[in-house]
């Protein structure tokens, strides 16, 4: 075996290897995998199975408790008619108030009922009170309805009856003043076919199924190909099963809860149509399996001497690039696989140095031109100089709030420009925004309140300029100038922890969800965005630093900033 393996390992060619390769590593996994593949398939399949006989019996069941649970309103519905009631009790003395109650309210209402649901076959009222029939729906107790009017004196729940192919919903009827005492039955039959249709419209793999009723007596079957399969599984149904899921050594069978009325679902099926099935997906599969292995067999001889060669070629040019030699080059023609390869290579080989070289070099030219277009936007003592001349010739005007923002923008700029540098101190972010937002209360006639909570410690720890303005523009434009209902507010809260500074900018604005905020802090704007803030925070702190937004106790928006109170400024000069 060792030298078996020498041989292969060190001295068998490329071709060799490729063809033993092929047959070891192919051949028998293939094989392998075909037997794995059968089991697997079969228990996914008796999985799968089964999950769908547990859901179409649940389907059947919802369907079927629908039907009867429409049939259960409609007759306590008609049961409740208090004018039928009363004039029922007292029928004795008034038939004539009786008949006029039932011309004129109960045999509309009923007819409308019977009309109008598919499944009412019809409805009838027995009572003590009556010798006759009276109407199309009021009679006297029949034999076999006196001895359940007496059977269930104190029963007032809807009681469901089969007898033989006829199945009826029946409800006592109470008198009128204390909804206590007995006057009559109701009793509501439908159409046994309407009521049960929905247990045939599941057909998996020719399954059976029985729809049984409270008394363990099969009412609708559909019954399997398989007769003595099927008599045996009707042995079972009538035996009564707890609701779940069976496996017997021929027959799957999966039973519903009990339904409202004490009903039972049964679905059922034989095995072998599951087997039927896999043997028919393995041999299929075993057919394609032996005509790919065969043709693959045939064109891996001839492949594996093409491809060894070339291979061997790339082997050699990549050895003298593993030595430094980035001049070779490989002669191919080919555009396959390998010949891109072989271009790839080629073109790796001439320009890897210059990549790297070219990279970096772009790298710093654009954070140097990009410095340098920020700073050309905004010349600072170009601005301080328009804004001063501008603020002089609003106070000489006579315009005292032109002056005022005047001398307020100035002052946000000369804090926010911070003399070109990204570093400031925790004070002068402060009254950055101060300014900022006296500019915006003026702008907006004071239609928002300002509220400031600040700590005097930390003040002059240093911190990257500008983080907080952006987060109280975006209150004001999509916080404070949507309120309609209330003023709308604004809270600047600093503090000062141990190792932390964190600055908390509230609004009562518009509502958001987690997901939103999420969207918002993850989501790249077009300028000194909610974003481009997490970004920069990134840049300086490490992982327990950031900006987050929740909602608050009292149903505020908030955003947090929470940074370090040390920072190094060397990598930002």
């Amino acid at each position: 075996m060792k030298k078996i393996w020498n041989w292969y390992y060190g001295c068998a060619s490329i071709r060799k290897k490729l063809v033993i390769s092929y047959l070891v590593l192919v051949l028998f996994p293939i094989l392998m995998l075909g037997i794995y593949s059968y089991c697997v398939s079969r228990e996914n399949l008796l999985r799968q199975t089964r999950h769908t006989m547990e859901s179409n019996v649940e389907s059947i069941a919802y369907n079927l408790q629908s039907n009867i649970q429409r049939e259960n309103d409609n007759i306590k519905y008609l049961s409740y008619n208090a004018k039928l009631r009363e004039k029922l009790e007292n029928s004795e003395r008034d038939k004539n108030a009786l008949v006029k109650e039932l011309n004129t309210s109960v045999e509309p209402t009923f007819w409308y009922f019977v009309s109008s649901d598919k499944n009412i076959k019809g409805i009838e009222i027995f009572s003590p009170y009556v010798e006759q029939d009276l109407g199309s729906f009021l009679k006297p107790l029949t034999p076999e309805m006196q001895a359940w009017y007496e059977e269930n004196a104190e029963n007032y729940k809807t009681q469901w009856v089969v007898r033989e192919d006829r199945i009826y919903a029946l409800r006592m009827l109470l008198d009128a003043a204390t909804s206590s005492k007995p006057i009559g039955v109701m009793k509501l039959e439908v159409f046994p076919d309407e009521l049960t249709n929905g247990i045939y419209q599941s057909d998996y793999l020719n399954n059976g199924v029985a729809l049984v009723d409270s008394q363990g007596q099969i009412m609708k079957r559909r019954s399997l190909k398989n007769d003595a399969l099927e008599k045996k599984m009707e042995l079972r149904i009538k035996g009564g099963e707890e609701p779940g899921f069976y496996e017997t050594g021929k027959a799957m069978m999966a039973v519903s809860e009990k339904l409202s009325n004490g009903w039972s679902i049964y679905y059922y099926l034989d095995k072998e149509e599951i087997s039927g099935q896999i043997i028919q997906i393995l041999a299929t599969t075993g057919c394609v399996m032996g005509i790919c292995l065969g043709i693959a067999a045939v064109l891996m001889t001839v492949i594996s001497r093409i491809l060894s060669s070339r291979i061997l070629q790339l082997k050699r040019c990549a050895e003298e690039v593993g030595q430094g030699n980035f001049q070779v080059k490989l002669e191919e023609d080919y555009s396959d696989e390998i010949g891109i390869v072989a271009e790839s290579f080629n073109k790796m080989c001439l320009k890897i140095n210059h990549m790297m070289q070219e990279m970096y070099q772009l790298g710093m030219e654009k954070r140097k031109e990009e410095l340098k277009a920020l700073q050309a936007m905004m010349n600072p003592h170009f601005l301080y100089n328009c804004l001063s001349s501008i603020k002089w010739k609003a106070i000489r005007s006579g315009q005292d709030e032109i002056a005022d923002i005047t001398g307020l923008l100035a002052k946000f700029y000369r804090t926010a420009l911070n003399g070109g540098k990204q570093i400031t101190i925790v004070q002068n972010e402060l009254e950055n925004v101060k300014a900022y937002l006296e500019i915006q209360l003026k702008s907006h006639e004071n239609s928002f309140c300002v509220e400031y909570s600040l700590a005097e410690e930390g003040r002059e720890c240093r911190m990257p300029n500008f983080l907080l303005q952006p987060i109280v523009e975006n209150a004001i434009c999509h916080g404070v100038e949507l309120c309609e209902e209330e003023m709308g507010k604004i809270k600047i809260e600093y503090l000062c922890e141990k190792d932390f500074l964190i600055f908390h900018v509230y609004n009562n604005g518009s509502r958001f969800d987690k997901e939103r905020a999420e969207q918002i802090l993850n989501t790249p704007g077009k300028g000194y965005g909610l974003y481009n803030i997490r970004e920069r925070i990134r840049m300086y702190y490490d992982g327990e630093c950031g900006i987050t937004g929740h909602i608050t106790e009292n149903g505020m928006v908030c955003f947090t900033i929470k940074i370090r109170k040390q920072i190094s400024e060397k990598l930002f000069i």
